[in-house]
């Protein structure tokens, strides 16, 4: 009689485990969350800014005048589509007394082989990479987390487009960034991303 106990026991917890695994992991379900978050009238939203590269090494010396203008990614190129050069731009959302944080990003280029978007959220106690994205074919993408850090202590977010190696640091080149001083620590700066702090 104790064995059958036993076996019902781990039967039912087996099957309990099986499905909140498989809400946790419903893709649908966090589809919705996210929309609800975005859609409510109570809704706290902060707009990502182009990220600021490292300044110009001063030692370089200036370029030749008759080379013409430089090539730079997201430049248009003859005979391209108007409708080719990307504006990355975002938004930081969530709701007051919830986990819930989603980062809606938008005009961003294609990546190739492992490179992602990547979603930096920094609070009082450092640094957490939230996710990591693939833009859809019209250069959208959302990343949505709702682990630590809690949405309300957020006080910075960096995006950047490099290959998700696990570090908690932003690294890669950088996209966008959002930073509100009034809701950090003191002497908090933000992200400089030619020193890496």
């Amino acid at each position: 009689m104790p064995r059958l106990l036993l076996i019902v026991v781990l039967v039912v917890a087996v099957a309990w485990l099986g499905f909140q695994a498989v809400r946790a992991f419903d893709p649908d379900r966090h589809a919705r969350e996210a929309a609800a978050v975005l859609s409510a009238p109570d809704t706290v939203t902060h707009p990502l800014a182009a990220a600021q590269a490292a300044a110009p090494d001063r030692r370089t010396p200036p370029s030749d005048p008759d080379a013409g203008a430089p090539e730079r990614e997201g430049n248009r190129q003859p005979g391209e589509a108007l409708d080719a050069v990307h504006s990355p731009g975002g938004r930081f959302s969530h709701r007051p007394g919830t986990w819930l944080s989603v980062v809606e990003l938008e005009g961003l280029d294609q990546v190739a082989g492992d490179e992602r978007y990547l979603v930096f959220l920094r609070n009082w106690a450092g640094w957490t990479l939230a996710g990591a994205a693939r833009p859809r074919p019209d250069g959208t993408a959302q990343v949505r987390s709702a682990a630590e850090p809690r949405p309300a202590t957020v006080y910075e977010v960096v995006v950047t487009r490099a290959v998700d190696n696990a570090t908690s640091i932003p690294h890669g080149q950088p996209v966008l960034q959002w930073f509100d001083a009034s809701l950090g620590p003191p002497r908090a700066r933000r992200f400089d991303f030619a020193l890496g702090v």
